[in-house]
């Protein structure tokens, strides 16, 4: 799978559990920027923490063309926010199908060793 951009404020709409992906809360940040929702207080709909995310993805067969794959990144039933913001933790991704997770860690690992 070839990413060609990544938008951090996309509609996920009927989107739902598709797998889980292990990172710190400090590595997301860096790799896909500040999260779309970030609670403080209340743990609004279950979630204290998400990235909405749409990644352009390369067709393999034709690579003048791409299609979108749409993910979140979220915490799930946290008894407060800062469960999910320390240390290593185990965070849903949420998508329409199992792209969804092969696009957010592919994309997670690429930019990883860019930056390292």
């Amino acid at each position: 799978m070839k990413i060609l951009r990544v938008d951090n404020e996309a509609s996920t709409s009927g989107t739902s559990l598709q797998g889980y992906f292990t990172a710190s809360y400090d590595e997301l940040v860096k790799v896909f920027g500040e999260p779309t929702r970030y609670e403080e207080t209340g743990g609004y709909d279950k979630v204290w923490t998400e990235w909405n995310l749409e990644f352009e993805v390369q067709d393999e067969d034709d690579p003048d063309d791409f299609y979108y794959v749409t993910a979140t990144i979220y915490d799930w039933k946290e008894n407060g926010p800062y469960d999910s913001r320390s240390g290593q933790y185990r965070w849903h991704i949420g998508g329409n199908g199992w792209e969804a997770e092969d696009a957010v860690g592919t994309y997670f690992n690429q930019m990883l060793e860019e930056v390292a």
